[in-house]
């Protein structure tokens, strides 16, 4: 066995490594005298890498490197190609800057008089069940070992396993190393707040396990629903080609602006206005997301939804607005 050991600074966004060892014929063999770069002592944690082969490889062309961590639906980082399996430490404290990082060892194998020996990768089941039980069958999930998303986005880094299928049970296989796994999935939380006072807002911590059976519950999906809005003056009349814009209880991401226009605008699909008879009909996933509603008229006038008025779409699917 042959390969090499990695210790990684998680700091805010950038991610440095810098080569610790190497294995060779099994045995861990120390660099001494290690120059760890700038602002090393900035991370929040920090982890330790061993990617191993069973044949030879080359020895690395640098013994630093800012990029150890890949995407959920990326390959492997260039610097890990030459290898066949990946551990991946979970967090050292911060407390001696990751340099006593030969501790991380026992949670990944044994190390005795510079032998190195490594558990083989195994296979791992992941449940993933709704929150009264209900498997999630048939949905995607990217899999990776769980390097940091200790960045401005929250973006999950790691090194990629694959993607797996759930199967009727809600059930995927992975086989692994016993390292910390990081699933690429969405999914919803309940929270106090919002117009009926349950609000539904888009989770935003990754999911995270080291177990080697897991069972993740979750609110996978949220329906959807055929709402109606009929827009009159006060005399009667119909308000026609306006349209709605919702302001999100937590926008779904860094990006999205915390207020839009409902219906689906990431579909391509344009945002439904108002008919000749001031109706609008459109389908979207449950408002609930939503703090509030607003309507714009054909001259760019606005007009927010009551509370009550909110309380009675989000309840009832349908309103009628006086302007």
């Amino acid at each position: 066995m042959s390969g090499q050991a990695w210790l990684i600074a998680n700091r805010w966004g950038v991610y440095q490594a810098v080569l610790v060892g190497t294995i060779r014929e099994g045995r861990l063999e120390q660099r001494e005298n290690i120059e760890f770069p700038q602002y090393w002592e900035q991370a929040i944690d920090y982890k330790l890498l061993l990617a191993v082969s069973a044949r030879q490889v080359e020895a690395p062309s640098s013994f630093e490197m800012d990029a150890p961590y890949g995407y959920f639906d990326k390959k492997w980082p260039e610097y890990l190609k030459q290898y066949e399996t990946v551990y991946l430490s979970r967090p050292i404290p911060r407390d001696n800057l990751g340099k006593d990082w030969e501790t991380a060892l026992t949670g990944l194998g044994q190390l005795a008089g510079g032998e190195l020996v490594l558990p083989p990768p195994s296979q791992r089941t992941i449940r993933f069940l709704y929150p009264d039980g209900k498997p999630l069958a048939g949905t995607k999930v990217w899999v990776s070992l769980y390097g940091s998303d200790y960045n401005h986005c929250g973006v999950v880094l790691g090194i990629r396993l694959g993607e797996f299928a759930t199967n009727a049970e809600g059930e995927i296989h992975v086989t692994a190393t016993d390292s910390p796994l990081v699933f690429g999935l969405s999914y919803f939380e309940e929270v106090a707040r919002g117009p009926t006072g349950t609000g539904i807002v888009y989770g935003d911590e990754p999911i995270v396990s080291s177990e080697q059976n897991i069972t993740v519950k979750r609110l996978w999906t949220i329906p959807e629903h055929d709402y109606v809005v009929d827009l009159r003056t006060a005399e009667n009349q119909p308000i026609a080609h306006a349209h709605l814009e919702g302001c999100w209880i937590e926008p779904p991401g860094c990006v999205v602006p915390s207020c839009q226009p409902l219906g689906y605008p990431e579909r391509g699909w344009p945002a439904p206005e108002s008919d000749q008879s001031g109706v609008i009909r459109y389908r979207h996933r449950d408002l609930r997301l939503l703090d509030s509603v607003t309507v714009i008229d054909a001259h760019g006038r606005k007009r927010s939804l009551t509370d009550s008025e909110m309380i009675e779409l989000l309840t009832t699917y349908h309103v009628n607005v006086v302007w």
